[in-house]
């Protein structure tokens, strides 16, 4: 079994072709639809890197492979190698409509259950109400958090836990006191009606301005309080691919795809290299932009919004071929589910869960007692298990619809199996 990956979180293609003879021919790169890159005399362009590799075990040892050269080679940082904490988010909870009261019950809440750290998601900044507004304008909203950022970080510290933010720093909403002052900052093709996703728009990375300000803005953010953990979010796809910026520049148009990716690698670096204790998370409208490119700043992605057990199985399936479980964020949430409706026991959601980096995103305040209790249980087992599950060698089987799931700790000598 032969495996393939890219170094890289931007535009590409994978392309596997058979000749009338037989011989197979695979390219892996920059998709070159509406690609172009004007290069003058003595300049060089360096492609991204492609990863091979070959397994005589099949699947299963073509995975074990690349989960090796992930774990090695592309994690990098104090987190390397470290256990990741068990989280609990407040999004399925609370989603846009939270006071800080709420925030800290939840957190209580998990913080006696055994939970390590505490995430605050979308809404804290701006006048977030929705997702109609703010993205953009970095600075707490007093009057859902009227502690600020660092008041809550000192409470939720105080309990035990760690502190953790959610962020959206390449995106803005028109609605916005960032739009206001730069429209031009914002990727949209002159003379069309935008294709507007979320209510927000793509800001312009190709202009060093943009990527200075999110640099800075999330600089302020990220010093403002004892921040352990940050959730980095971008919930909408490229469509209106145009960079004033490069016009300006008598840049092509083509170069933008690419200009951007390089740009976001130079912010990504540079944040990381600032704040080297915070745990940087990855997060793309759930699970997409899951790349090599990414992993090399954030240790750790968000598999998929979709957090219904039945499908993570699926998902966390897929993403096995290629990714560590030490990569995978996975969260037990509410039930029925958000995005699917299906009523899923609790032992299941966490057992699917548990292959991956464990978290909980469901409102413990206003579970049951018994519901509680198990869930006590569950984060205690996984505490035990916790580097075999993270960091362990992965098998998986699967018949029909039942799926099989090992890890093995070699060192340890032991193993857990779904």
């Amino acid at each position: 079994c032969w495996g393939i990956n890219l170094v890289y979180s931007g535009n590409h293609i994978g392309r596997v072709e058979v000749a009338p003879h037989g011989m197979v021919r695979v390219q892996n790169g920059i998709n070159p639809f509406e690609f172009e890159w004007a290069l003058a005399p003595g300049q060089s362009f360096d492609a991204p890197e492609s990863v091979l590799t070959y397994s005589h075990e099949g699947l299963n040892g073509m995975s074990r492979n690349m989960h090796a050269f992930v774990k090695e080679h592309i994690v990098r940082g104090e987190w390397k190698h470290k256990e990741r904490p068990i989280v609990v988010n407040n999004w399925e909870a609370t989603y846009f409509q939270f006071t800080e009261k709420k925030i800290l019950a939840i957190a209580k809440e998990g913080a006696r259950l055994g939970a390590e750290l505490f995430v605050l998601d979308d809404g804290w900044f701006g006048k977030r109400n929705s997702d109609q507004s703010s993205l953009g304008d970095w600075w707490v909203n007093k009057k859902k958090l009227p502690s600020g950022i660092d008041g809550l970080a000192r409470k939720i510290n105080e309990m035990g836990l760690k502190f953790g933010l959610w962020v959206e720093p390449e995106m803005v909403n028109p609605d916005s006191d960032l739009y206001r002052a730069h429209p031009d900052w914002a990727m949209d093709i002159p003379g069309c009606a935008h294709s507007e996703g979320r209510n927000q728009r793509i800001l312009d990375l190709c202009n060093p301005e943009v990527s200075e300000y999110i640099i800075d803005s999330m600089t302020k953010v990220f010093s403002s309080a004892n921040i352990a953990y940050v959730k980095w979010d971008m919930n909408r796809i490229f469509s209106d691919y145009y960079s004033k910026y490069l016009k300006a520049q008598g840049r092509p148009q083509g170069e933008t795809a690419h200009r951007y990716v390089m740009a976001l690698g130079r912010i990504m670096r540079t944040l990381t290299e600032r704040f080297p204790h915070i745990l940087f998370e990855g997060c793309a409208a759930g699970g997409n932009r899951f790349d090599l490119g990414i992993l090399c700043y954030f240790p750790q992605i968000w598999a998929s919004d979709n957090t219904d057990a039945v499908s993570r199985a699926y998902i966390q399936e897929g993403l096995s071929y290629g990714y560590p479980m030490s990569t995978v964020s996975a969260h037990v949430s509410a039930c029925p589910n958000h995005q699917t409706l299906r009523v899923t026991p609790l032992s299941t959601r966490f057992n699917v869960a548990a292959f991956g980096i464990c978290g909980y995103e469901c409102n413990l305040v206003d579970m049951s007692r018994a519901e509680r209790s198990e869930i006590k249980t569950q984060i205690d087992i996984y505490k035990k298990w916790r580097h075999t599950m993270q960091f362990g060698s992965f098998y998986r089987q699967r018949t029909g619809n039942i799926h099989q799931w090992t890890v093995v700790d070699e060192e340890a000598g032991r193993a857990a199996g779904l």
